[in-house]
């Protein structure tokens, strides 16, 4: 039976170079850019999931539906009277999609911050091509910020969202609790060889073991993937590093880019400085809102 990089993923005892390190090109977006992650992965988060009965054992304890993916919503279209938002950039607009449904503490904190022009104004203040542009802080320099609430909250996952070329996702330190104001879109559009690799393999083995639950249970390719996920990640690209599976300090997808893709490939290949910072500043000019259909 094959095992490989899933297998200790739900233990905490998972470590990946580009997860562990702050490598160029390849570090999880943090609040504060001279900060780097411990050398090893912390323990899982303590909010562990809520364990369901089995369907064929009742007294057995599985949780393996909160792992189990049961549509990629950034993959489906949009719906009529869906409400976006516009990014208007300096070189652009980025259109952007919400699902509050699986992450709403993010939506609702990002939205209302837009609404209230706390982004306007506002620099991409590091970008890195090949990875991902970020962006929200108000003192420029990744080090600021708060949420709509002051203090920081925690992470939100939905096996139903994954860091896809094109993914919003909420900044974060090493800390717990420490989402406020930042935010990147993955501009990565080639994956990793590794990952490459262990995708295609899982897309020929869906029904092979390839990890386990925090309780020790099995969890099959079925069970932590789709086929259009999988396919998706390896024909456009993407940093599952940055998921639940792999990486216990995952971080939170809430929305996705719909239109201008485009422009958020020109910003991520900007001239930039110290700390990945663009020379020449990239900035939201403002935000604002349609809804799809009207």
């Amino acid at each position: 039976m094959r095992k490989f990089i899933l297998l200790m993923a739900f233990t905490g005892l998972l470590m990946l170079p580009a997860c562990a390190n702050a490598v160029a090109g390849n570090t999880p977006p943090l609040v504060d850019p001279s900060t780097e992650l411990a050398s090893t992965i912390p323990s899982l988060p303590t909010n562990e999931p809520t364990p369901t009965p089995a369907p064929s054992e009742p007294e057995l304890i599985d949780d393996r539906e909160e792992f189990r993916p049961v549509s990629m919503l950034q993959l489906e279209p949009l719906v009529e009277g869906e409400r976006l938002a516009i990014l208007h950039t300096n070189m652009g607009d980025i259109t952007l999609r919400f699902f509050p449904t699986e992450a709403p503490k993010a939506v609702e904190n990002f939205i209302t911050h837009a609404e209230n022009g706390f982004y306007d104004g506002l620099t991409f203040h590091r970008v890195i091509p090949n990875f991902m542009i970020q962006g929200g802080c108000p003192l420029g320099n990744g080090t600021g910020g708060e949420s709509i609430w002051g203090e920081g909250f925690g992470q939100e996952y939905s096996p139903n969202l994954r860091h896809f070329r094109g993914a919003l996702a909420m900044a974060q330190s090493a800390l717990p609790n420490s989402i406020r104001s930042q935010f990147y879109i993955v501009q990565n559009n080639s994956l990793r060889s590794d990952f490459r690799t262990e995708f295609e393999w899982i897309l020929e083995n869906m029904d092979e073991v390839i990890g386990q639950t925090p309780e020790g249970l099995p969890l099959t390719g079925r069970d932590l993937h789709t086929e259009e996920e999988l396919r998706y990640l390896i024909d456009n690209g993407g940093t599952p590093h940055l998921d639940r599976m792999f990486n216990p300090n995952f971080h939170t997808v809430f929305g996705h880019v719909v239109e201008g893709m485009d422009i958020v490939d020109a910003i991520a290949n900007v001239q930039t400085g110290a700390n990945d910072r663009p020379v020449e500043p990239v900035i939201i000019n403002n935000i604002s809102f349609i809804i799809y259909g009207e």
